[in-house]
């Protein structure tokens, strides 16, 4: 099965974009990448996203939507082309869609205990205008079944990075820091997740503030690289309220928004060149401390033997290097093990999208705090969809 999987994570820069040939779905099966491609956003969608994160509008809300139906159709349209695989090979697209409000918490209405998790992007556009069967909305079925809709990809992780011989941690750098934990010779009902807390945003945010906007992110990490961790800033962004709770736990921009790194910034004096550097060396130190606090805090009994790590906080030196160190492993890119880094979390919803039509659970109890496991997805079919019907073949060996 040829499978298109979609993703726009935390960070909000845009697309990207995996096609990708799936095996049976097994633990530690090996795909076959056809193409991968990065879409970053134009400045008229950044523009809707960051309106309306300011000023909340049921019509803007309801728009956006569709407009970013017609963007993620037209990165796969995009993407195909450059792979060079025709659309009509394609089974399915898995679109995760972008995140605009994940509320994990319980709160009250109406006699309810309520949380909630919101993406954007229609499904129904992707499907229709790409002919593809397309599945997406993946969180909220976790949520109805009791957890928090996230991590969303740890089946996923079980799946592509499963080993008989070393207990595993599949971390990822994206906007936000989580991580899998993957026992060798271990049943998904044995692998635990949770979410740590800012990684790409609170690096991003801090290249951005310091820059003055001339920079979107520290490309390479290279000026976190030529400054040295200050404790007391470490500190600093270790403050938050999220980092006292026990796992799996999950977070999102709400929790660490603009105000949250504007609100630490104004209370430090960065005037040099070298306090600039040693500001982002410091926010590099504090992701790598949540990662490491987070594992320790609440799973030192799980023996680690490797990390496969993934996301775009990969290609940042000085963070690979403070993770090393805090936790006391090499980390190893996804791409030795054949999914390029910057492809996995596309690569994770194909999967899911794959685990939805078969009618196999996509989450975990132990990652999400679910209560049991659920099928995640909404389907969208599309021109295809008979055929993909006819296709369908029964899965044994994935499952709780």
């Amino acid at each position: 099965m040829i499978i298109l999987g979609l993703n726009s994570g935390t960070s909000r820069d845009g697309v990207a974009a995996a096609i990708f040939r799936s095996p049976k779905l097994s633990p530690g099966m090996k795909i076959e990448i056809l193409g991968s491609s990065q879409f970053p956003y134009p400045a008229g969608i950044l523009n809707e996203l960051t309106g309306l994160e300011n000023q909340p509008d049921l019509e803007r809300l309801s728009r956006l939507n569709f407009l970013l139906g017609e963007f993620f159709a037209q990165c796969a349209i995009q993407a195909l082309k450059k792979s060079g695989v025709r659309a009509g090979r394609v089974a399915l697209i898995g679109s995760h869609g972008q995140t605009v409000g994940h509320f994990p918490a319980r709160k009250k209405m109406s006699g309810y205990g309520i949380r909630a998790t919101l993406q954007l992007g229609e499904p129904s556009v992707i499907a229709a205008r790409t002919g593809i069967t397309t599945v997406g909305d993946f969180r909220p079925a976790d949520i109805a079944a009791g957890g928090e809709g996230a991590p969303v990809l740890t089946v996923a992780e079980y799946l592509l990075f499963h080993s008989a011989v070393k207990n595993r941690m599949a971390l990822n750098l994206g906007g936000i820091a989580n991580f899998s934990l993957i026992p060798k010779r271990g049943k998904p009902g044995d692998v635990r997740a949770s979410d740590c807390g800012p990684c790409n945003i609170l690096l991003d945010g801090l290249a951005r503030a310091l820059s003055k906007g001339r920079m979107q992110f520290d490309r390479g990490g290279q000026m976190a690289m030529s400054g040295r961790a200050r404790r007391e800033w470490v500190r600093l962004f270790l403050k938050h309220p999220f980092f006292k709770r026990r796992a799996p736990k999950s977070s999102g921009r709400e929790d660490f928004s603009r105000d949250w790194l504007n609100g630490i910034l104004r209370g430090l004096r960065v005037k040099s060149r070298a306090d600039r550097a040693d500001l982002i060396r410091s926010g590099a130190r504090a992701v790598a401390q949540m990662v490491s606090r987070c594992y320790f805090d609440n799973y030192a009994g799980f023996p680690l033997e490797e990390v496969i790590v993934s996301g775009g906080g990969v290609e940042n030196r000085a963070l690979v290097l403070e993770l090393s160190g805090s936790l006391g492993i090499r980390m190893i890119p996804s791409d030795e093990l054949g999914v390029p880094a910057q492809a996995k979390e596309p690569v994770g919803f194909g999967l899911l999208a794959e685990l939805c039509v078969y009618g196999k659970e996509g989450n975990l109890p132990g990652a999400t705090g679910a209560g049991r496991g659920a099928i995640l997805g909404k389907i969208a079919p599309g021109r295809n969809w008979r055929k993909v019907v006819q296709n369908l073949k029964a899965v044994k060996g994935v499952g709780r």
